[in-house]
């Protein structure tokens, strides 16, 4: 495939150019063009103009004495009436005529093409540029996070700045999945200061995300917007009305969102605690979403980890009463091992026994308080109630046990104070 400059009246208009099918005349190619893509033709022109180059050779094919052009008819096109303005339709002549003034490759009427002489060849070509992705041998658009990533490398305008920033601040926080979040929907979400406010998020300076309003509040809200998202439950057809977006908010305002876009304190009462207590009447996570329990991840952590992160933000009581009993089973699991590990401690062979030394470890370097080590050796012997451990064992094994959402909720508050100290101090 040889590059060559090529004298632009040697150039032909493809009079049966794929984009509209056979036309009896180069003329009637470019008034097609014109017809259906007017603006968009103006609109290259100019960019042809400030640039002064086309960015993209045209792909050609030498027939009977001229080159037609197969790739490239509408850069061709521009080309061809910025040096003849009289040839353009009526409609945009003017605006040609005054783009043709300050245009420079009058001086060298040439085009650099990439020419073809395989038939076969060419339309591989063509269907690899413009027949889609085609299981990726064509080319892949790029989709919102990419355009971003390219504005903010060149300086130029993001078109969802904030939703970018929320997406970062979830992603320092811990939510899984947080570069899956659809970007045009948060950002249709919160493009307004006064909805922003109400969940207490401005854009800083530099393009990050600033809080008006604590961060386990903020994050709480965020992850519940992230979760419906991800859950094709909040789409940009659910908020193309103000009065729907109106609809999804009240929503949130269980979950803490300002109905006012400002934070006040009701009757001396700390607005912090009234969220606090709102979140635990509407809990839908064995994990509250809005803490941040401070543990600094280690590698050999990974898998537990992801567990945690699931049992905080993916795994809804309302969805999964099997799985996150499970999965918490095996957070402390493994958990418990990790530091077993970590400071050789003889396994047990069964786990209430190694939970118990683990707890006696911690409580031995402070880690423990001799009220939180009596709470998890209450729940690790208790073999009968559906707030001990041995429940945990049984939605395992039995064939008919569940848990409750408030009994889950109970086990976790005794193990939080066991499994944060049991991480942060086993990496």
């Amino acid at each position: 495939m040889p590059f060559q400059k090529l004298p632009l009246d040697s150039l032909v208009v493809n009079k049966d150019n794929d984009r509209h099918g056979h036309t009896e005349t180069e003329e009637k190619a470019i008034a097609w063009l014109f017809e259906r893509h007017g603006p968009q033709m103006l609109s290259l022109a100019k960019d042809i103009v400030e640039n002064g180059r086309l960015f993209d050779a045209p792909l050609v094919k030498h027939v009977d004495g001229k080159y037609v052009v197969y790739d490239g008819n509408r850069r061709i096109t521009c080309l061809k009436l910025l040096n003849d303005p009289s040839c353009s339709p009526a409609k945009y002549r003017t605006n040609f005529k005054k783009l043709s003034e300050v245009f420079s490759a009058k001086a060298d009427p040439s085009v650099e093409c990439q020419i073809e002489v395989d038939q076969q060849q060419i339309d591989l070509a063509l269907n690899r540029r413009h027949g889609g992705t085609d299981g990726g041998k064509g080319q892949l658009k790029w989709d919102t996070r990419a355009k971003a990533n390219h504005v903010n490398r060149t300086g130029g305008t993001n078109q969802y700045p904030i939703a970018e920033a929320i997406e970062h601040f979830l992603e320092e926080e811990g939510y899984p999945d947080a570069n899956k979040i659809g970007r045009s929907t948060l950002n249709r979400l919160m493009q307004t200061k006064k909805r922003r406010s109400r969940f207490g998020v401005e854009l800083g300076e530099n393009r990050g995300l600033v809080l008006t309003r604590p961060k386990e509040d903020v994050l709480r809200l965020l992850a519940q917007v992230a979760d419906d998202i991800l859950g094709k439950k909040l789409t940009l057809k659910n908020l193309l009305e103000v009065k729907d977006v109106e609809v999804y908010l009240k929503t949130l305002i269980p979950l803490g969102l300002n109905a006012e876009g400002k934070v006040e304190p009701s009757n001396g009462t700390n607005p912090t605690m009234v969220s606090i207590k709102k979140t635990r009447q509407n809990r839908n996570n064995l994990i509250p979403k809005g803490v941040d329990h401070a543990i600094e991840w280690a590698d050999r952590q990974g898998k537990i980890q992801r567990i945690w992160q699931e049992l905080q933000y993916t795994l809804s009581f309302h969805r999964h009463e099997i799985s996150i009993p499970i999965l918490f089973r095996t957070l402390i699991d493994l958990s418990t091992s990790r530091y077993r590990e970590k400071f050789g401690l003889p396994d047990k062979k069964n786990l209430a026994k190694n939970v118990s030394a683990v707890g006696d470890h911690l409580h031995s370097q402070n880690l423990l308080s001799t009220k939180e080590l009596d709470d998890i050796k209450r729940v690790v012997n208790d073999k009968h109630s559906l707030r001990g451990m041995e429940a945990l064992h049984r939605v395992v094994h039995s064939p008919s046990t569940t848990l409750a959402d408030n009994d889950l909720i109970a086990l976790w508050d005794v193990f939080e104070t066991f499994l944060i100290p049991c991480l942060s101090n086993s990496k």
